[in-house]
């Protein structure tokens, strides 16, 4: 579910999957880490990447988009992630460029 979701919110963005010699997006099962175990999902996109982090110890889900394309829409991306996942509620941080940094909390 969550790779399909990650290639949707790719979709919805506007971003396109970059071509690789190797698997893209990666997709990895942790079990024994600091944060409990979870799965986690690194896609790289023509302009950067999006990666997908889930933590079993603390029920969270941690989305990092980071794009330099004046079409693409990261927010887009994770709009589609929020309906696909359907969270209590979304802390955000987001920055536009280095003088800007913003911090949201949406319950």
């Amino acid at each position: 579910m969550l790779l399909n979701t990650a290639l949707r919110a790719i979709r919805n963005a506007h971003m396109q999957l970059a071509k690789t010699k190797t698997q893209n997006p990666l997709v990895y099962r942790v079990t024994d880490d600091i944060m409990g175990g979870g799965v986690s999902i690194n896609a790289l996109i023509t302009t950067s990447h999006l990666t997908i982090h889930t933590s079993v110890l603390h029920r969270t889900v941690e989305f990092d988009c980071a794009t330099c394309g004046c079409d693409s829409d990261p927010w887009a991306a994770l709009e589609t992630f929020k309906r696909a996942l359907r969270p209590t509620h979304v802390t955000m941080q987001y920055e536009h460029d280095e003088l800007k940094t913003v911090s949201l909390s949406v319950v």
